[in-house]
């Protein structure tokens, strides 16, 4: 029996989302865009009613009494909003009794993004939740963090899938994600302790339902990728043209003649630019799941491919092209016996990453630093080498030189258990983790060149493995209990936690020219070659609670606590114990807002206190430990092997975070205008970091300390609105934040860190932003020979007009480290985005635009120093605008060669000259679709078919120009190690696709 209809709203509007099930039971529909939904009725159920239910609405219930046809409209009612269940830790909590500040993010904002990384499809759906593309490879990880940098080291959140630790966003497939809590605030995330202090992000992936009709469901995407180069060479006569004047600048003689120009003109620009060694490539998607569920089971299998080929050509001489692929295998199995609830989940996960062998950024140096004149290849197909490249050919290196491969399998598994001892008490126990096996091929093949130079001569093949295990088990009880308007629930249980890994590479040079095998006179290489009796191990175990009250659903207290004790720290420094506790007030419940309510339907206020921790450091380190040193020592000009000692520090222990947040939750005009707002501050104390105040004379690294101490405060906010007309639905969503952190303490005495960085520097200063750039703050450039006389120079730096002109900040009459000056932050600022949602008649649009508001960045390198070092050769189109007479206000300086006072003023010289802006705003998603009717595809047995046209970073607006403005040289961890920004990255490619949706 079939029963059909349509649901509209008090104006008779169709509504569209509408979840339309048989009581008591998952089988059910969802209304379309015109809000008509159909449902098949089992013939065991057809004296039981519908229900009909949709955020924000009052639910009905209505009976099926053998009707074909119900139609029904629902009224608007506020308080169903809060309503909504949310995951948080150990469990979930209607969204009215929620005290913390929780993001949520639903599978439909993650679903048709042509993403393989599911970290790509969450970045801009949840205000301060801050990730970063800053390697576009494919199969590259991101950068993430949650409300910015807090801590010198590790800011890394905690991830936790399906309940279980350590789960990896990196692989998991988007497709399978139902849904995603952020928890920012220690009021959310104390719960986690000692693994909280950078947030906590937790996954729920999707599952079947008792009493559902089995379905099949087919998801997929097909499309191209187009590498968006942005940077250009100038034509290689302007260049020659250019460099004679670098060189007249510098006091000496041309180059090239007019004739040799003219002949350059005449004969015109070769191969040798960055978009001959790339492609248009292909990227697909291809997910199948089936679901269904008795009135004691439920079951959800799904599998999915996702490959995403390389936009470089070639494939190193061997197998497939370069690029990364993964295959998932899932399944999701529940069972209800008794009062026994069970669910059991396995994922299995293959990725494969093939990279070349020479790496990124040397591909795009080579190509970036030869004039344009210059040839990849000649007519017979022989790779080239050049005055200005007479080593490496990088087209060679990409179809013949080999190859770095990475093959990994993971598995990952949870059971987990629930018995109601009694209605209002309840025993949970899960067990899971994480098997890792990952491998790594690297082969380096010999190409040679004409007319000299060779690749890959030592002919090198490393093969390593690494393999680990994460395993995670918890048991809590949780006992709730209603009396009259007093609602109180509280958790108790204990937790552990146990990772190890160990593995080996063995480096081999000098193998066989074709097949890379061990032959004669193949060496062993002892200084990059290791077995696997080094481990890397570490345990956790915990005590945890949590108690929630609520009175008349107006009032919520919720107090957290957690002890951890770490193996990272020596023993009397292992516990900690972290404490929070939170409030809510729902305002529009008082009678004072009752006069209001059909304008202002939810007012909630939220506060938040508590201390959660950070572990994130080395595992061992409060022991003395040893490794082999291969090369301690020469004696006959042998390398000879020995011992290295790495120092200890048993004082080590943990680094906590206090975090006070202020929430407010509003709604207006029947709800279809939310907003929600966030305010916090939070102080790291004890930060885990290397001493600043032991000076270099020492002659050995220090171990990490609790040392350094750092406030961090910002606000974020998120507004939603739906617009529902009789045929057109629409919803506007908006999310935007800032955050600001500033250095309390650094280490010890000391109060200032100076980190060179190439020609320019970073700071850490107490009472500034946690690093900054640092230099010179330029005036300008000299004019003439007056304002040279006139003005402050750096000590025997001789300028000529055109050179850069420096800011004499302290007045003294002389440029030196004196005027040295804060440059610039290059973490994000008002980080934000936007999603517009259209229905119409079967036709959808989902738009969304993403963007950071404020972020410098410092870039060095040939494509910001024309004839870079004399290692580069070329001019670029953005370099173009430089000093003449005639251009004063220009964004460059003269050109000058190497070595020649002009040069050495204004690029040997650390200023702003390196700094440019790297705010922008990205259309990172248009996807157009269109549902066929269900009364046409019904006859062909599909409940429902959807195709759509798909696009991905569409365009950017940013006044940097020439790279992608996302890019950036930190990461998580950040460490004063990280080399600067040389601006050598693979382009953000530009996806164009179709996909396509299928439901039987």
């Amino acid at each position: 029996m079939s029963v059909s209809g349509k649901v509209v709203d008090e104006k008779g509007i169709g509504l569209p989302g509408v979840s339309v099930q048989i009581k008591g039971t998952t089988v059910g529909a969802v209304t379309d865009a015109n809000g008509i939904y159909s449902v098949s009725v089992p013939d065991n159920l057809a004296s039981r009613s519908l229900t009909f239910s949709y955020l924000g609405y009052v639910s009905q219930d209505i009976p099926i009494a053998g009707r074909k046809t119900i139609n029904v409209q629902l009224k608007a009612g506020g308080v169903n909003a809060l309503d909504e269940v949310v995951v948080v830790g150990y469990g979930t909590q209607k969204r009215v009794s929620i005290t913390g500040a929780v993001s949520t993010i639903d599978a439909k904002n993650i679903e048709n993004k042509p993403v393989l990384n599911a970290y790509q499809a969450l970045q801009g759906e949840s205000p301060n939740l801050i990730i970063q593309q800053t390697n576009l490879n494919p199969g590259s990880n991101v950068t993430v963090n949650i409300r910015g940098v807090g801590t010198l080291g590790d800011n890394t959140p905690l991830v936790v899938v399906d309940g279980i630790v350590g789960g990896n966003l990196n692989t998991i497939n988007p497709n399978d994600i139902a849904s995603v809590s952020v928890l920012k605030d220690a009021g959310a995330a104390a719960i986690y302790g000692s693994r909280a202090a950078n947030g906590v992000i937790l996954i729920t992936t999707k599952a079947g339902k008792l009493n559902q009709k089995t379905t099949v469901s087919y998801n997929g995407s097909y499309g191209i990728q187009d590498a968006n180069v942005l940077v250009h060479k100038v034509p290689a006569w302007q260049n020659a043209y250019y460099k004679n004047e670098s060189l007249v600048n510098s006091g000496l003689s041309p180059a090239y003649t007019p004739d040799q120009i003219q002949q350059l003109k005449d004969k015109g620009d070769g191969t040798w630019e960055i978009e001959h060694l790339l492609r248009d490539a292909p990227q697909q998607s291809h997910n199948v799941n089936i679901s269904g569920g008795s009135e004691k089971s439920a079951f959800f299998v799904s599998a999915g491919l996702q490959d995403q080929e390389s936009n470089f050509i070639g494939n190193g001489g061997e197998g497939a092209n370069f690029g990364y692929q993964k295959y998932n295998l899932r399944l999701n199995q529940t069972n209800v016996i008794g009062k026994l609830r069970t669910n059991f989940i396995l994922l299995y996960t293959k990725t494969r990453n093939k990279t070349n062998s020479v790496g990124d950024n040397n591909i795009f140096a080579d190509a970036n630093r030869v004039p344009a004149n210059f040839n990849w290849q000649d007519e017979n197909g022989n790779y080239l080498t050049n005055p200005f490249a007479s080593q490496y050919n990088e087209y060679g290196v990409l179809e013949k030189g080999g190859f770095n491969q990475a093959d990994n399998d993971e598995i990952f598994g949870s059971f987990n258990g629930q018995l109601d001892i009694t209605k209002d008490l309840r025993l949970t126990g899960q067990f899971g983790g994480t098997l890792q096996n990952n491998g790594t091929f690297f082969r380096r093949t010999q190409v040679n060149y004409l007319p000299s130079g060779v690749y890959g001569d030592d002919r090198t093949v490393l093969d390593a493995n690494s393999k680990s295990q994460l395993f995670n088990t918890k048991v809590y009880l949780e006992y709730g209990k209603k009396i009259a308007d007093h609602d109180f629930k509280v958790q108790a249980g204990v937790e552990s936690e146990n990772y190890t890994q160990r593995g080996f590479q063995l480096q081999k040079t000098l193998t066989d020219l074709l097949l890379g095998t061990p032959t004669t006179g193949t060496l062993v290489d002892p200084i990059n070659s290791n077995n696997s009796l080094g481990i890397n191990a570490y345990s956790l175990v915990s005590a945890l609670g949590r108690l929630n009250y609520s009175f008349k659903d107006r009032y919520f207290l919720e107090a957290n606590a957690r002890y951890d004790a770490s193996s990272k720290f020596a023993k009397g420094n292992r516990g900690s114990f972290f404490p929070s506790v939170s409030a809510g007030w729902i305002l529009s419940k008082e009678s004072f807002m009752q006069s209001i309510e059909k304008t202002v339907n939810l007012l909630k206020l939220r506060l938040s206190y508590g201390v959660v921790g950070n572990q994130n450091v080395g595992n061992f380190q409060y022991q003395t430990t040893y490794f082999n040193y291969a090369s301690a020592y020469g004696f006959n000009d042998v390398p000879v092997g020995g011992a290295g000692t790495l120092l200890s520090n048993r004082n080590l222990t943990w680094e906590k975070a206090s975090t006070l947040n202020i929430g407010l939750d509003a709604g207006f005009f029947d709800n279809k205008l939310t907003a929600t707002f966030e305010y916090f501050n939070k102080v790291t104390r004890d930060i885990l970091q290397p001493r600043q105040d032991i000076p270099a004379i020492f002659g050995a690294a220090t171990p990490d300390f609790n040392v350094a101490k750092i406030r961090s405060k910002g606000w974020e906010a998120s507004l939603t609105y739906n617009l529902r007309g009789e045929k057109v639905t629409q919803s506007f969503s908006l999310n935007l934040a800032d955050n600001q952190n500033k250095l309390l303490q650094l280490s010890g005495g000391a109060t200032e860190q100076i980190i060179n960085q190439d020609v320019f520097q970073l700071l850490r200063r107490v009472g500034e932003p946690i690093t900054q750039y640092y230099g010179y703050e330029t005036n300008g450039f000299f004019q003439n020979q007056s304002d040279i006389n006139n003005s402050p120079k750096i000590a025997g730096n001789a300028v000529v007009p055109g050179d850069v002109k420096f800011k004499d900040l302290n007045n003294d009459g002389v440029i030196d480290a004196k005027d040295k000056t804060i440059l610039g932050n290059p973490f994000p600022r008002y980080t934000f985005g936007f999603t517009y949602r259209l229905a119409v008649k079967g036709f959808d649009l989902q738009l969304f635009i993403q963007g950071v508001g404020k972020r410098e960045t410092f870039l060095r390198g040939e494509l910001v120093e024309p004839f870079h070092y004399g290692y580069g050769a070329t001019v670029y189109e953005h370099m173009t605008d430089y000093w003449s007479p005639g251009n004063p206000d220009a964004r460059y300086p003269i050109f000058a060669n190497i070595g020649s006072p002009s040069n050495t003023n204004n690029w040997r010289t650390g200023s702003d000259l390196y700094k440019y802006d790297a705010a922008y705003v990205r259309l990172k998603n248009v996807n157009i679709g269109y549902t066929l009717p269900q009364t046409l595809t019904g006859k062909i047995g599909i409940n429902r078919l959807r195709v759509s046209l798909i696009g991905q970073n569409l365009f950017t607006l940013s006044k940097l120009k020439f790279i992608d403005p996302e890019t950036s040289e930190f990461g998580n961890n950040l460490s004063t190690g990280s080399s600067s920004n040389s601006a050598r990255q693979y382009p953000l490619p530009i996806f164009y696709g179709a996909g396509l949706d299928i439901t039987f």
